[in-house]
């Protein structure tokens, strides 16, 4: 006969189980202060359609800087100066004054580029590959500068070999020559092309906003000196009447040198050349 033995079952013994973590934050929120009220300072809406916002005009902007800025000039206003012709005006000036004037406006502060350009670029009406580029749609772009006033020196017969001032110019590089030649300053604008120099214009531009004075050496008759010095002085009052109307463009005066170069070695860069007795001239 068989025996059945009943065991008794065993346990297993589960691993000791880690102390409990102390807790970090405390959860007891019965010292805690009153939870803030967001916007509780704002008043209450009162019922109706909302409140209509008034936008704010923002203040009107400066005036333009080349409005502010007068160049100061020796030559200006020429009242100072002996009237030689009235109309159009012309005046005299002798080489000392045409020294310290010249020093003068050297000592000037420049304008802003951009209130002379791009109008130093030149931009003329028929060329609208240059206008789309620099002015498109701005007029005002178009229009000579205000902040600058310099001293053109011309030389009547316009032979600058000889007898010639620091920075001076012939009249047919301002002045337009020939049969079919008109009053006014030579166009030096660009009709067509692109360009964002165009350094041999530089010299017609500043003559517009300069005042000029013209000299001829010991071979040139004084009336052809007058003569050039009335064709730029007609072309000065054609010019700001061309502008904006002549409302508010500055009137640039011509001047007559009436002393001797030798009166003004400072400011000659050329002088006659020695002659020799069998009339070449010396090297």
């Amino acid at each position: 006969m068989a025996t059945v033995v009943a065991r008794p079952p065993q346990l297993r013994q589960s691993p000791t189980p880690p102390p409990p973590l102390a807790p970090t934050l405390s959860l007891n929120t019965s010292k805690a202060g009153p939870v803030p009220v967001p916007n509780k300072h704002l008043q209450p809406l009162s019922p109706g359609s909302p409140p209509v916002c008034t936008p704010e005009t923002p203040p009107a902007s400066p005036p333009a800087k080349q409005l502010s800025i007068q160049v100061q000039s020796l030559l200006y206003p020429p009242h100072r100066y002996p009237l030689l012709h009235a109309a159009p005006p012309i005046y005299s000036i002798e080489a000392r004054d045409l020294a310290a004037a010249l020093e003068h406006t050297s000592s000037q502060p420049l304008p802003e580029p951009k209130q002379v350009f791009p109008w130093m670029h030149g931009l003329h009406a028929d060329n609208h590959i240059q206008l789309a580029f620099f002015a498109a749609r701005r007029k005002s772009l178009r229009r000579t500068p205000k902040c600058i006033r310099g001293i053109t020196v011309v030389k009547a017969n316009g032979d600058l070999n000889a007898s010639k001032l620091k920075g001076a110019i012939s009249p047919q590089e301002i002045l337009q020559y020939g049969q079919e030649a008109r009053p006014g300053f030579l166009e030096v604008d660009p009709k067509e092309g692109f360009s964002v120099r165009n350094f041999q214009i530089q010299v017609g531009k500043m003559a517009m906003v300069s005042d000029v004075v013209v000299y001829g050496d010991e071979n040139t008759d004084k009336a052809d000196v007058y003569a050039v010095a009335k064709r730029i002085a007609e072309a000065q009052v054609l010019g700001k009447a061309k502008a904006d109307g002549g409302k508010d463009t500055p009137l640039y005066n011509t001047f007559v040198l009436t002393s001797k170069l030798r009166k003004i070695s400072t400011l000659v860069a050329k002088t006659d050349s020695p002659r020799r007795p069998g009339g070449g001239a010396e090297t």
